[in-house]
């Protein structure tokens, strides 16, 4: 019998449901929800780690072709008072049946957006009442409902069918992301007597100190955060779901909360929820509202055409209520943006000769793009009557801006570098040395970034020893883009003279983040420098799963290279003040580090522990040391205070370390310093 957990002496108005179980072939197992089918096969032992060695390749079966069944039992003595019950369910990842069998109550209906909240009325005659809930595979053969059918039906071929179900698309495979389609009840389902509609609001409340301003100017158009009406240089990152399976339980809370510490640690003042993700979980925005982190918030659209048939467009319409009506209640929010890429994928990535739309066709998906967003013929980025613009319009009490798109213009059109945002990657997919930043510095640098590889100590946590090898099945499964290796390579000889050829593992993933802090520190550099540059948010802060990517933070909670370095960087002052601070950056960045000459390493090292249990350890360099790296062995997961330093003859550093679990012991823990020195003395060039 399922725990009722608002069971209280009187009847209550609302129970959640809980004594779940799932069925697997023939057998019932538990369930916990909230969760995903992946997270519950792995606790009941019947799937690997996913995120282990190569396992992601073998539970693809999960979800491929497959139903899965999820069911409680309910006392009907348990349930609240009315005749008329509503079940309420908060999130149900991927097209599913709902079926609720009150004996003679019975009821049924189809889902199939994770990002609403579903009611189903129903009568509870009977003594008990079953709740069944069956996830139907994505490509399922029945009637409208698999992605496959709705596709066919649509009459129009669409650049990714993923374009027809309304679930994470991350979820389902991405360059940093592995390919772990799911399903499962991801948010809480409970049984109330007192349904509740979306609350929407046109009154407003106090304005909020925040204002955004797109203005004509002489050189394009701007794109400018305010705080009581002084402009704000906006310092980041873009932030993706902290998991594949991204429930909201402790072990989730905790990655929050030493990611948006972090965050803060190191100077940033705004993160973009970005829009291939998840709208976030609540405990997201408490954490940034308690921090002072403004939140750019896209709606969960991402570099794919949408259908506008009247089923998809209603789906998407009470998506954006309920979700604005949600978040909009958080301060942090300060900005609303339709989508991700949408624009810069019609207008740059070729899809019109490779579908060959007709001429009505390409009408009608220009028109399903202004229904959805409001498709910027101008460099307005306004959708003032748009699907979403509407529910901001209608939802957000605070009456925070909306914007159509990110970016305005791709970064092949010169407008990216004088109209609105920019996702600038003519570093990185272009292969374009780091020195482009310069040139290629826009009004707002909202998407940037290169890549490493997590640190040895890292990859030991999801790879076996004997795959302890750049070309491994293991480390090329975890490196998701198509050529991340080649690229890092190529820049690494290029300002470092080394590549994964010539370096050990353990000597090419160090090395390959402090390229990467290199490189997208020069953008952030340069965004800080040019005075038309409002603001700089690099992709990205955070992982899902352990993987070679552009993220600062390993999944872990490692902080790499780059987060120092972006620490660094983000505690200069804002425009106009810069020109004294910035001298040093630009001296630092004249000479390639393969250019630079390099002595034996020598210092002197000592640790101590302070009366709370703190770790802290002191370098003190006798010869010049560079991006001079501290670790604990056995390692620990998280970071030190300061890290990755230059160090001239005679100078030190204290610095702490801050576990990313704070109940790690690290009473017994050894010291290992590794620099940039070593590597040039001790390896050929």
């Amino acid at each position: 019998m399922p725990l009722l957990l608002a069971a209280c002496s009187t009847m209550p108005d609302t129970v959640e449901l809980t004594g779940w179980q799932f069925e697997y072939n023939g057998k019932w197992y538990p369930a916990t929800v909230p969760g995903f089918i992946h997270t519950d096969l792995v606790a009941n032992g019947l799937i690997p780690d996913p995120y282990y060695g190569t396992n992601e390749d073998s539970v693809q079966w999960v979800y491929d072709e497959r139903r899965w069944i999820y069911q409680t039992t309910v006392p009907r003595q348990s349930l609240p008072e009315g005749d008329t019950l509503w079940l309420i369910a908060e999130g149900l990842a991927g097209p599913c049946e709902i079926d609720i069998d009150g004996r003679y109550g019975h009821c049924q209906h189809f889902y199939d957006n994770m990002f609403i909240s579903n009611v189903l009325e129903f009568l509870p005659l009977g003594d008990s009442v079953r709740i069944k809930v069956t996830f139907l595979p994505l490509e399922e053969n029945d009637w409208c409902r698999g992605i496959y059918l709705k596709s066919c039906r649509y009459g129009i071929t669409l650049p990714d069918r993923r374009a027809f179900s309304r679930l994470a698309p991350y979820q389902q495979g991405w360059d940093w992301g592995p390919k772990l389609p799911t399903c499962g009840i991801w948010k809480p389902v409970y049984v109330t007597a007192k349904r509740n509609s979306t609350d929407c609001s046109t009154r407003k409340s106090s304005p909020a100190s925040i204002e955004f301003r797109q203005e004509p100017d002489s050189l394009g158009q701007s794109f400018t955060f305010f705080r009581d009406g002084k402009p704000i240089f906006v310092k980041g990152a873009n932030w993706i779901p902290v998991h594949s399976f991204p429930v909201d339980d402790k072990a989730n809370r905790d990655r929050y909360r030493l990611l948006l510490t972090s965050a803060k640690d190191a100077g940033f003042n705004m993160l973009r929820v970005w829009g291939g993700g998840i709208y976030e979980h609540d405990c997201f925005y408490d954490l940034c509202d308690s921090l002072g982190l403004m939140v750019w918030q896209d709606f969960d659209f991402s570099t794919m055409l949408y259908p506008d048939d009247p089923e998809m467009l209603a789906s998407i319409r009470e998506e954006a209520y309920q979700n604005v009506a949600r978040i909009a209640k958080h301060p942090c929010v300060v900005l609303w943006c339709g989508n991700n890429e949408v624009k810069n994928g019609w207008e740059d990535w070729g899809w019109q000769d490779v579908y060959h739309w007709t001429p009505d066709q390409r009408a009608r998906l220009e028109k399903a793009m202004d229904t959805i967003f409001g498709y910027p013929g101008t460099s307005s980025n306004v959708g003032s009557n748009s699907i979403l613009a509407q529910a901001v319009k209608d939802c957000d009490p605070y009456g925070r801006p909306y914007i159509t798109t990110s970016p305005l213009y791709g970064w092949g059109h010169p407008e990216c570098t004088t109209h609105g945002d920019s996702h600038y990657w003519g570093v990185w997919w272009g292969e374009l040395p780091f020195e482009v930043y310069k040139e290629k510095t826009g009004r707002f640098m909202s998407e940037y970034g290169f890549q490493s590889y997590p640190m040895l100590s890292t990859i030991r946590q999801f790879c076996p020893e004997d795959q302890l090898d750049i070309g491994s099945p293991t480390l090329r499964s975890h490196q998701k883009h198509g050529r991340g290796l080649q690229i890092i390579d190529k820049a690494m000889r290029q300002y470092y003279g080394f590549d994964s050829k010539s370096l050990s593992l353990e000597n090419f993933c160090y090395v390959s983040q402090l390229l990467q802090a290199w490189g997208t520190g020069y953008g952030i550099f340069c965004h800080l420098a040019d005075p038309r540059c409002d603001g700089t948010l690099y992709w990205q802060l955070n992982d899902c799963w352990p993987v070679a990517s552009w993220s600062s933070i390993d999944y872990y909670g490692n902080w790499k290279a780059l987060h120092y370095r972006a620490k660094a960087l983000y505690a200069l002052p804002g425009q106009p003040d810069l020109e004294n601070q910035l001298k040093y950056w630009e001296e630092y960045y004249s000479v390639y580090p393969k250019n630079r000459h390099y002595d034996e390493p020598r210092y002197q090292l000592s640790r101590r522990w302070d009366r709370d249990g703190s770790l802290v350890v002191t370098v003190k360099a006798e010869s010049d040391l560079f991006d001079l790296y501290i670790e604990t062995v056995p390692h620990i997961n998280g970071h030190f205070t300061s890290n990755f330093v230059d160090l001239r003859a005679g100078q030190n550093v204290c610095t702490r370390f801050i576990p990313a679990d704070p109940k790690a012991d690290v009473s017994n823990v050894k010291i290992k310093v590794k620099t940039l020195n070593e590597i040039y003395l001790y390896n050929q060039r």
